[in-house]
């Protein structure tokens, strides 16, 4: 049995404590985080070459993450996935596509940004394509969140991009 490891990757930058903000969450007193089972789960799911190829996740792709939640291209803050509040972003570098995402948990002994699981899709993917990778095919409710396209310097709210 695994022991249960987080380290603290940083505060939220100013960009997401106004974003949260902007649709009534509170991000100012949490920390984003990651977890041995983060890295496991990432791995596991999405670490074998055999079937992802280009696109599969190494240790080294963890360390892309404080980059990722500091400067995304694409983000959608405050989604409700299976009653949980996430937070999902991208970011494209080299062609390849990095999607990561974190669960927002307020609880009085968890209070933090934990990141949930780290995956990439070898092409850059468009906005529209992240905000469906997101929804899940309406699994979970963008509705509310904040979206933003921090590519183009464009923000959207309640579910629809470009206002």
């Amino acid at each position: 049995m695994n022991q249960f490891n987080k380290t603290s990757i940083g505060k939220p930058e100013k960009w997401l404590i106004e974003a949260a903000l902007s649709i009534g969450l509170d991000y100012s007193g949490l920390s984003h985080e990651t977890t041995n089972e983060l890295t496991i789960h990432s791995i596991k799911r999405h670490g074998s070459h055999d079937i992802h190829g280009e696109a599969t996740v190494t240790s080294a792709d963890f360390d892309r993450i404080p980059n990722i939640v500091k400067n995304p291209d694409y983000a959608v803050i405050g989604a409700i996935r299976k009653e949980t509040l996430i937070n999902a972003y991208a970011k494209i570098d080299s062609g390849i596509t990095y999607l990561y995402f974190e669960d927002v948990l307020k609880s009085r002994k968890n209070k933090a940004l934990r990141g949930k699981t780290l995956y990439k899709v070898k092409r850059p993917l468009l906005f529209d394509e992240f905000l469906n990778i997101v929804s899940r095919n309406k699994k979970t409710d963008i509705s509310k969140a904040g979206i933003f396209n921090l590519q183009k310097n464009v923000q959207a709210a309640g579910g629809r991009p470009h206002g």
